[in-house]
């Protein structure tokens, strides 16, 4: 069962939305979801007062998918917390989508701001243009970024992206700004586009695909050889299975992937970046 929301008020105040979950809409009529709280600045007005709302909830989470329309880039952490059910974002949306998620589904036909799927713990978020800073990151003082699920990007995305990741899985399409993957304890980062400079700082452990090229990788790396490597062409179907507009060429079974190990100045770091090695010779 779908509630479809509409903005039918651009806020001109940051609207702090995190009641936009399943878990808070089912079981409840549209003159309840109407009334849910949201926080503009230190005003606590309700929904009501910026969508206009229609459709049924489900009994459950699970029952339950919110439509959402409207230019959301005013629109914060809409399905913050979510733990189950669907979420569909036709257009754009601001900072904090799906923070701290533990299930359901989010797809985003547009960009989304920064912070999103900041400390995820499960589910699936699917974003079709671009995304901020701080893509599945840790919040500013935690030890612990995403911890779980599976977050696809169709665009780009910006800086310091999976910062203190530890589980999950991360596919880009496009490019990804510098300090990607820092202090990375895990999990698994596939980018078909470039990463800038400066990724994997200070990480101990977990995996980062780049098809595309890295212009330069810290000192504290090492080069561990270039070989064919069958696990890559297992990620490879993995996510032409899922996203197959993901990737654009066919990239052959026996090509050759740089395998390069560190952060060594964290003494005995297990974290692999791998490159493919026709794109990669200025590192070898």
């Amino acid at each position: 069962m779908t509630v479809y929301l509409k903005l039918t008020q651009v806020p001109d105040i940051p609207v702090e939305a995190d009641s936009i979950t399943p878990s808070h809409f089912a079981g409840k009529s549209v003159a309840e979801i109407k009334k849910l709280p949201v926080l503009q600045g230190n005003q606590t007005v309700e929904l009501g007062s910026f969508f206009s709302v229609e459709g049924d909830s489900g009994p459950t989470a699970d029952e339950t998918e919110i439509s959402v329309s409207g230019d959301l880039r005013q629109v914060k952490m809409v399905g913050k917390g979510m733990n189950g059910g669907r979420i569909t974002v036709d257009g754009n949306t601001g900072m904090y989508l799906g923070a701290e998620m533990i299930a359901g589904r989010i797809h985003v036909k547009g960009s989304v701001g920064a912070w999103a799927a900041a400390e995820m713990q499960g589910g699936n978020i699917q974003i079709e243009g671009d995304a901020g800073d701080y893509l599945c990151a840790g919040y500013r003082g935690s030890p612990d970024g995403m911890t779980g699920g599976r977050v696809y990007v169709a665009g780009d995305a910006g800086r310091e992206m999976a910062a203190h990741m530890r589980k999950g899985f991360i596919a880009v399409k496009g490019n990804v700004g510098e300090l990607a993957g820092v202090r990375m304890k895990g999990g698994t980062i596939l980018v078909v586009g470039n990463i800038d400079e400066r990724v994997g700082v200070e990480a101990t452990k977990g995996m980062i695909l780049c098809l595309g090229k890295i212009d330069a990788l810290l000192p504290t790396y090492k080069f561990s050889g270039s070989s064919e490597r069958e696990f890559v062409n297992y990620y490879l179907r993995y996510l032409k299975n899922r996203r197959p507009d993901f990737l654009t060429e066919d990239i052959d079974i026996s090509e050759k992937w740089a395998k390069f190990m560190g952060d060594f100045a964290e003494g005995d770091p297990k974290e692999e970046i791998y490159v493919r090695a026709v794109n990669s010779e200025h590192l070898l």
